[in-house]
């Protein structure tokens, strides 16, 4: 607001210029053979940016007084009527409503990821023994186990060969045997059966190959096991009993029934097999079979049945 005054004899008007006060705004700082034996990411640091806050001080106008030159008579100023300044309206401050903040919800623990179950080794491609064990069977030494093709295609006639060795591993036996089944279909195991009699060394170790054919002048086929159990046989001794049926579209003779008995890891404890070569099965028709449980078995989890027979093409 300007105010002016009135004088008799001298006029002086004086202007004074304030200094101007500013704040600096705040910075921020700048930053193939197979061998058996007996840790969450943490914030940076906080840091504390500082702000200047200040007065700048502008240096203040000198006031600078100006004379009436002699002789001349001063006019009169009229008294200036001072206007008074409108009442101020108050301003009204706004009431702040307090806002309740939210409840802070807890963040759960992130949950560890479960650890993934192991894996089982892949299987190599071709005909191998997947599953053996030797023992012990009175004067007798036994090798059971299973023949697995992988190759992706049948084979005919497999063949396991055995080599018995001693603890200074000298050759003491040897012995051969098919597998049960005639035929060893891709994926679907084939169990075999081995002894060699009377073996006076101790057997400190074995190893184990196979052989086969590739091609078959007979056709074979897989006949449907219906049922299967262990039962009380004839003389109190326990047998693998059960029935199958001929589901081809055409007979099925020189039919051979096999069972594998498996640990609960799925290795092979025992074999045993039953061949019915008097039988034909025509198609559509069922035939029950009974296999003696050997007296060696020992503990097993569960039994696997198959059957194949040849095709009767007279």
């Amino acid at each position: 607001m300007k105010r002016h005054f009135t004088f008799s004899l001298l006029l002086v008007v004086v202007w004074g210029i304030g200094g101007c006060v500013g704040l600096g705004p705040a910075q921020p700082q700048s930053r193939a053979v197979v061998q058996g034996s007996t840790a969450a990411p943490t914030e940076p640091p906080a840091t504390n940016t500082p702000v200047s806050v200040g007065i700048a001080d502008a240096p203040a106008e000198t006031p600078t007084a100006t004379s009436v030159p002699p002789g001349e008579t001063a006019t009169a100023v009229p008294p200036a009527t001072e206007t008074p300044a409108p009442p101020a309206s108050p301003t009204v401050v706004p009431t702040s409503t307090p806002t309740s903040a939210p409840p802070a919800t807890a963040t759960p623990a992130p949950t560890a990821p479960p650890s993934p179950a192991p894996t089982k080794t892949p299987y190599p491609t071709g005909i191998f023994v997947a599953s053996h064990r030797g023992f012990s069977d009175g004067p007798n030494y036994v090798v059971v186990g299973e023949v697995l093709n992988t190759s992706g295609v049948a084979v005919y006639g497999a063949k396991v060969i055995a080599n018995f060795y001693d603890r200074g591993g000298k050759l003491v036996a040897a012995s051969q045997a098919l597998t049960s089944l005639p035929m060893t279909e891709p994926e679907v195991g084939n169990p075999f059966k081995l002894k060699v009699e009377n073996l006076v060394s101790a057997v400190e170790r074995y190893e184990l190959t196979v052989t086969w054919e590739d091609v078959s002048l007979i056709e074979f086929r897989y006949l449907t096991v219906v049922e299967g159990a262990i039962d009380q046989g004839t003389g109190g001794k326990s047998e693998v009993t059960g029935q199958i049926r001929n589901e081809q579209e055409i007979a099925l003779t020189s039919i051979v029934v096999a069972v594998t008995f498996y640990d609960a890891a799925g290795a092979v404890v025992e074999t045993a097999d039953i061949f019915l070569g008097g039988q034909t099965l025509a198609p559509g028709e069922s035939l029950p079979f009974a296999i003696p449980l050997p007296e060696g078995a020992g503990v097993y989890d569960h039994f696997w049945i198959e059957a194949q027979g040849n095709l009767n093409l007279f």
